[in-house]
């Protein structure tokens, strides 16, 4: 390869021999157009109402009058960038140390560190936690900030096949005892919701003498009885030793955060470029943060809604026949054959007015592809039933239910491989 723009040409021909002639009109269906608050459960676009199971905002928070006037306020007297420097220069603020002591209380953590985006709170905390001559381990399925940390680090990096505990505890017995040792997983696997065995990790984490790093993005303020996510959902939130997460889901805002010992953190904050050398998170959103982290704890009824709405569309469409493998977050994921979840979510649009997201190579294994759907507290079983009954029509003109058993199985054996997913929200 002579020329570094040879690649994107590579790309795009494999990804043609999967979609063939309608690889333009599917292309475009990655980027359709939406209106600015994207994340109601029913909204206007081109003159027709749409439903929308689309968004991470699983508690609904993002639209909450106290959540938008909480930013507003700060907005109209500080503006809205505001404050312009890094956190180690001009960007430490009041607010920005109070939404850290309240992350710290609700993590039941020594320290918390807020970044300005969720990915730089996964990759940049990773990348300078894992020094020379130390080891990550990371699932084969985790986030790609997740995996961007483990090949940033100056350590090294290996993944071990998805939630497969045998070959993570072999690669942990063949290295060396002083090798300094953390794993990273996700609590909460964005594409197929399934959990990772955290009580299992806990235990090999604590024979082999290892950090254990939990990005928990899709599971707080949905798993848990006080929604404090998958650590709390399997007893073990002392026993990790980094829990990392995003404002933009189940907060309703935007950013990122790791928690953990104040030591380790303050190490961070001096070393992380990711936290050191970006603009501090803008005051408004950190305003609307600290709102959402309290509702989040104060409103659990509506924990108790999304919940009851997942549990109508996982039921009907495992009634219906559809292979959604073993989901225990909010995710819930149909899996198909090549392009097939494309021309489906394509066809739920422009048929149906319901918006569901498609997921392909390479967030999955290369040859199959998702219909990925999220409800939210604001949702109703009423549109849960609505989607379930346009997906039966959608299988009447494309073998959605024909390749789906396939697709879900050469997707889980995927993992065997070891070739780490890139995983977008």
């Amino acid at each position: 390869m002579s020329d570094v723009f040879e690649k994107c040409d590579e790309f795009w021909s494999r990804m043609g021999k999967i979609a063939g002639d309608m690889m333009e009109p599917l292309r475009d269906t990655f980027f359709r157009r939406f209106p600015i608050t994207n994340c109601l459960p029913n909204f206007m676009k081109d003159g027709k109402e749409y439903l929308q199971v689309s968004t991470n905002d699983y508690l609904g928070l993002a639209t909450h009058p106290d959540v938008i006037s909480a930013g507003v306020e700060v907005a109209k007297i500080n503006g809205l960038g505001t404050p312009l420097g890094a956190r180690p220069l001009t960007g430490n603020t009041d607010l920005h140390v109070e939404l850290e002591e309240k992350l710290s209380k609700f993590r039941m953590t020594e320290s918390s560190l807020v970044y300005n985006l969720g990915l730089s709170a996964m990759s940049g905390t990773i990348a300078c936690l894992v020094g020379r001559k130390e080891r990550i381990f990371v699932d084969a399925y985790a986030h790609s900030c997740v995996h961007d940390g483990a090949r940033l680090c100056k350590g090294e990096a290996s993944w071990f096949a998805h939630n497969d505990m045998n070959d993570l505890e072999e690669q942990l017995k063949a290295c060396p005892d002083n090798v300094a040792k953390m794993i990273a997983v996700d609590g909460v696997y964005g594409m197929s919701g399934d959990l990772a065995p955290l009580d299992k990790l806990v235990e090999l984490k604590k024979k082999y003498n290892a950090r254990l790093f939990v990005d928990d993005a899709h599971g707080t303020g949905v798993l848990g009885e006080n929604g404090r996510g998958t650590c709390e959902l399997f007893g073990v939130e002392h026993e990790v030793d980094i829990h990392g997460g995003t404002f933009a889901k189940s907060f309703g805002t935007f950013g990122g955060y790791v928690c953990g010992p104040q030591n380790v953190l303050r190490f961070v904050r001096h070393v992380s470029p990711g936290f050191m050398l970006t603009k501090a998170l803008p005051a408004a959103i950190v305003a609307s943060t600290i709102k959402s982290l309290e509702l989040m704890q104060q409103l659990p009824e509506r924990r108790m809604r999304l919940w009851e709405n997942i549990n109508v569309l996982r039921s009907g469409l495992r009634a219906a026949g559809f292979n959604i493998g073993n989901p225990e977050g909010a995710v819930t994921s149909i899996f198909t054959r090549g392009v097939t979840a494309l021309h489906a979510v394509k066809m739920l649009d422009e048929e149906h007015q319901i918006i569901v997201n498609p997921v392909m190579y390479p967030a999955v294994p290369y040859g199959t592809s998702i219909v990925r759907m999220t409800p939210s507290a604001l949702h109703t079983p009423e549109q849960m039933q609505q989607l379930i009954d346009a997906l039966l029509a959608v299988d009447k003109k494309i073998p959605l239910l024909e390749g789906n058993h396939a697709a879900a199985h050469r997707a889980v054996g995927a993992s065997s491989t070891v070739s780490p997913q890139t995983t977008p929200n």
